[in-house]
């Protein structure tokens, strides 16, 4: 992947597959970090990574956090949480669910293999915004940080002054003081891109 000339932005590809993969906190399955950032009382302000879930088994609490996830690979996937709240259902590349990260949940054997992209910030200092490009053109939300994955195609970047880059399946940018009206554009049909933004 080539570099935008200096000055023009800060940026880091990466692909999944690349990525070293980790334990999960509680030990039920693996997690690939993608980026994150510690306050300066050693918390976790953010994080975004990809969950890979092949056996059932409770997910990892986490305190003070709140959660956003998409299936990136994957059939139907159900998380079972206890009462009152209603079971987190995921059909499909795409689908998504919110929820506090205090929530006791518990994974149901996956039809498939599964890997779902994972966000969360720590409530009250920091938020995530988690959209997807589809057939049509976007400007880029002006977040501090901003992470753009392929899940599907091809995509473009089109930046102001710089040369613009294409993006394939599979493949993703994090993304910091991207300039502004910065466009994402899909470069063929049925390409599509899950963009997070964290502010």
């Amino acid at each position: 992947m080539n570099r935008a000339p200096e000055g023009c932005f800060a940026q880091r590809h990466f692909t999944l597959q690349a990525l070293p993969r980790e334990a999960w906190k509680n030990q039920g399955g693996w997690t690939r970090p993608v980026a994150s950032a510690v306050g300066h009382d050693g918390q976790t302000d953010w994080r975004v990574s990809a969950a890979e879930i092949t056996t059932a088994g409770p997910f990892s609490i986490f305190e003070g956090l709140d959660r956003q996830a998409v299936m990136l690979q994957g059939g139907y996937l159900r998380l079972r949480a206890s009462q009152p709240f209603e079971d987190i259902l995921f059909n499909g590349p795409g689908s998504r669910a919110a929820f506090p990260g205090e929530r006791l949940l518990t994974t149901e054997m996956p039809v498939e293999p599964t890997v779902l992209w994972n966000v969360m910030h720590r409530r009250g200092r920091s938020r995530a915004e988690v959209g997807m490009l589809g057939d049509q053109a976007m400007v880029l939300p002006p977040a501090p940080d901003l992470l753009v994955y392929v899940l599907s195609g091809e995509v473009e970047i089109a930046l102001p002054r710089c040369r613009s880059q294409g993006l394939g399946a599979g493949h993703g940018l994090y993304l910091q003081k991207l300039p502004a009206e910065t466009l994402l554009a899909p470069c063929c049909p049925g390409s599509r891109a899950l963009i997070t933004a964290i502010y």
